[in-house]
């Protein structure tokens, strides 16, 4: 029970720091640590990753960090994409589910590892940037989501940060947002399959109270060491992820 509620803990805290990456360590902390079956431990990361998000959102709104109108454009599309790629990941062997959240899981570590030039520019809506860009990327997030239950925040915040040119700080608040939404909605698809146990439920706690907090830390941190190295441990996880279900 102890252990369950520190991963939990590590993984809100992951997630309130950088706007993302809780959903990428709690898939395989609730399979591998924790005994849950793939498409249980989908779900039930859905439903704690997005109320989590939807907490470290609210901690990052107080600080004026969360541009709403531009969550709402996401997360609506992505909402669909989420329900889309639930549908699907339904439908594939749990192997092969596993195997594309490892292969993102790599992706999502590159990205990270990939600086691009920080931007003060500040965009409160999506007029810069043509619209259908920001509806794709938004469904693609989403689909992901739903797919292998990340929820999308290494996608999200490049784009905010690219496309809209939105500052690191209110990108990851308001990607807290749109993973809140994006989350909830691809658990719909997979009530039936939700293992919120006894063997879950500490974890469940550590993430939603780490994330808030967290939340609260990341204007005083360093974004750049800690997407760093939280890249690093991605890749090893992803090469572990992927050589497990070689040798299945």
């Amino acid at each position: 029970m102890f252990g369950g509620v520190i991963l939990g803990i590590a993984t809100g805290s992951l997630l309130g720091l950088l706007g993302g990456g809780g959903s990428v360590i709690a898939v395989p902390i609730l399979i591998y640590l924790l005994g849950l079956e793939a498409k249980e431990a989908i779900g039930t990361s859905l439903i704690i990753i997005g109320l989590a998000s939807m907490l470290g959102a609210w901690s990052h709104y107080r600080k004026q960090s969360v541009i709403v109108s531009t969550a709402l454009i996401f997360g609506m599309t992505g909402a669909i994409g989420s329900l889309a790629g639930a549908k699907i990941g339904q439908l594939i062997p749990d192997t092969l589910q596993l195997a594309l959240f490892a292969i993102v899981m790599a992706l999502v570590a590159f990205l990270m590892l990939k600086r691009g030039k920080p931007t003060d520019a500040l965009a409160d809506n999506t007029a810069e940037t043509p619209l259908p860009v920001v509806l794709v990327t938004g469904l693609g997030a989403g689909i992901l989501t739903g797919l292998i239950g990340v929820g999308g925040g290494f996608v999200i915040v490049p784009a905010l940060t690219i496309l809209l040119r939105i500052p690191m700080r209110k990108a990851i608040g308001t990607s807290l947002l749109v993973i809140g939404i994006n989350s909830m909605a691809g658990a719909i698809s997979y009530a039936s399959r939700l293992g919120l146990h006894h063997t879950a439920l500490p974890f469940a706690v550590g993430t939603l109270a780490a994330t808030p907090i967290a939340g609260h830390f990341s204007h005083y941190l360093p974004q750049e060491k800690l997407k760093s190295s939280f890249a690093i441990l991605l890749l090893i996880l992803s090469a572990w992820m992927l050589l497990k279900q070689v040798w299945h």
